[in-house]
């Protein structure tokens, strides 16, 4: 259990979690299919941000095949847009609000309602159309993650879904990294103020983004690949990439089938290790809510994340770079990416 003070110093500053999915974002009967296959935590409602002390966190629909098949009958694009609908209508049913700056961020936080920013995770639907990438920032999508469990139009995946449920053959596309159309995408993300996730990107795919953006990137929800060879974590030359861009890197309470860290000591291993080879101000939290198949040892979901906090302290954070790490950072990058936005071309 965490104990009072962690709760006490979670509770003093801001705190906002990169990543996070709305309950039954995968529709019946698919959800329970999957979910009992994965061995997946419970599911949470927005409640739950409140209950974890979460002043403000991105929600992402899921934009790839592997979850817009399961919308049948609906294109991809409808697909997502059902998602995003249900996360507004969960998310005012909770009594917190959907956001689209940094400024009601901190309007939010002042009332006491936990905010959210709608994302994209898997940027699928887009196909080979940039001007789709207005479409969604109209729609009052904030942040949009390039690629998910597999290759599409933008770039390429590091651990595509066959990897996940054994050797089933897939076609991957010819190339890694950003194509054409996806440095387009990323220079229009830039242009509109959306922040770029590199999360699920394979490395050619985070070192091309890391070169062409104009704003900071993030790689919402990872770890350090120096620790344990795990596909989805980062090698400390991308870590640096994305250091490089003003980015942040999201610590992720990930663990399934031998993979990711065990328990808090081994995520903070990964928190160290990333701090000291990019600086704790490119660290930040996502913690995959509702979207993890499996979590760490002690960690059932958003109302644990006072453990994380004391968890900081104890791998020898101070209380600055704790407040920075549980969101101050992200609000830093969300604020940079903002201001560089020119959504009227040059």
């Amino acid at each position: 259990m965490d104990t009072p003070e962690e709760n006490r110093l979670h509770h003093e500053p801001f705190v906002f979690d990169l990543h996070t999915h709305g309950p039954g974002f995968v529709p019946q009967p698919f959800r329970s299919m999957w979910r009992a296959a994965a061995g997946a935590p419970p599911e949470d409602g927005f409640d739950a941000l409140r209950r974890g002390g979460v002043d403000a966190a991105v929600t992402s629909a899921v934009g790839d095949p592997i979850v817009t098949r399961c919308y049948l009958g609906r294109s991809p694009w409808a697909a997502v847009d059902a998602q995003l609908t249900r996360i507004e209508r969960q998310v005012a049913e909770a009594g917190a609000v959907v956001v689209t700056s940094v400024e009601a961020v901190v309007v939010a936080r002042a009332q006491r309602t936990p905010a959210v920013l709608l994302g994209i995770e898997g940027a699928d639907a887009l196909g080979h159309d940039v001007d789709l990438v207005d479409a969604w920032h109209q729609q009052g999508v904030r942040l949009i993650g390039l690629v998910h469990l597999g290759d599409n139009t933008l770039g390429t995946t590091c651990l595509p879904w066959q990897r996940y449920v054994g050797p089933v053959p897939a076609r991957r596309r010819i190339g890694p990294g950003l194509s054409p159309f996806g440095r387009r995408a990323v220079a229009r993300m830039n242009r509109l103020g959306v922040l770029v996730d590199v999360a699920h990107g394979d490395r050619t795919t985070v070192l091309d983004t890391a070169e062409i953006t104009t704003a900071p990137v993030v790689s919402s929800h990872t770890g350090a690949r120096t620790l344990q060879d795990f596909p989805r974590y980062l090698a400390d030359d991308e870590l640096r990439a994305i250091a490089a861009t003003g980015g942040l890197i999201g610590l992720w309470p990930y663990r399934n089938r031998g993979l990711g860290a065990r328990d808090l000591p081994e995520l903070m291993a990964h928190a160290r290790h990333i701090a000291d080879t990019v600086g704790p101000e490119h660290l930040g939290l996502g913690t995959d809510m509702n979207g993890l198949p499996g979590a760490m040892a002690g960690f059932d979901g958003e109302a644990d994340l006072p453990k994380l906090t004391g968890g900081l302290l104890n791998a020898g954070f101070n209380r600055g770079e704790v407040t920075g790490i549980l969101g101050g950072n992200a609000l830093r990058v969300l604020s940079l990416v903002q201001e560089h936005a020119s959504p009227t071309p040059s």
